[in-house]
């Protein structure tokens, strides 16, 4: 597939064109999705997700060249350092990744370029680009992608919104309690709705249920687009964003 650049002006068209270059003949597709193409995006805020099927296994591929790449993009395009998560994964591990112990490798908000095991973690990621992606180059989506049911899906978005339950009582900084508290939104309502959705519909879905909480989900979103600048910087704040957290944990739960 001829690749086609559907963000122009962000690094989206060097990354391509960089991963291609280090992976050559190793290079399955690379895929495009989360709020890029599902809606939801923020400029200047959200994340680019990227998914790279490899032929080889990560372990095999030139992670030291991948890893230069992205430095090398993020030195050019300085607003994008810590908003990159771009997955590799080896097509083998992938199509069997319910029982494969195999790796990925992987650069996210937070983290440095590095090899992790746990594929079978990942089910939201695989599931979001084979129903909602965007195929950037090489293979089609839904000829690399296992299938995954809607049910599977749900339940493990109903899973991580148990996880950000507990994250959410640590330490958190204002950005990343602001993160869970439009995370735990969007999980709630794709749960009880069945349809995968951004943050920022998720937001507007629960504040039309809960508008006593309409306050809270608002200072998250403005926390979200100050960069976690502004927002819970004082306890009673915080304090009622893990209560509303826990709260809809329950609701998504069933609970």
């Amino acid at each position: 597939m001829d690749h086609v650049d559907p963000m122009p002006g962000t690094p989206l068209e060097s990354l391509v064109s960089g991963i291609r270059a280090a992976l050559g003949a190793d290079l399955v597709g690379i895929y495009l999705y989360g709020s890029s193409v599902s809606g939801g995006f923020d400029l200047g805020v959200s994340d680019l997700d990227l998914v790279a099927v490899t032929r080889a296994e990560v372990e095999e591929i030139d992670l030291g060249g991948l890893d230069e790449m992205q430095r090398d993009i993020v030195s050019r395009y300085p607003d994008w350092n810590d908003r990159l998560e771009i997955v590799y994964i080896g097509k083998t591990t992938l199509q069997a990744f319910r029982t494969n112990s195999g790796s990925l490798a992987v650069i996210s908000p937070g983290e440095p370029f590095h090899v992790v095991g746990g594929v079978a973690d990942w089910l939201q990621n695989w599931y979001l680009v084979r129903e909602t992606g965007v195929t950037l180059d090489g293979a089609a989506a839904a000829d690399v992608m296992p299938t995954i049911s809607r049910v599977e899906f749900v339940a493990a978005v109903a899973r991580y919104a148990g996880w950000l339950g507990a994250w959410s009582l640590g330490d958190l900084g204002a950005g990343s309690l602001a993160y869970a508290v439009l995370s735990t939104c969007r999980a709630c309502r794709t749960v009880r709705t069945g349809v995968p959705c951004s943050k920022h519909e998720g937001a507007a879905w629960v504040a039309e249920r809960m508008p006593e909480w309409a306050w809270l989900i608002d200072t998250a979103l403005r926390c979200r687009l100050s960069g976690g600048r502004t927002g819970f910087d004082d306890e009673p704040t915080r304090a009622a964003a893990r209560t509303f957290i826990a709260l809809l944990v329950d609701e998504t739960l069933g609970r």
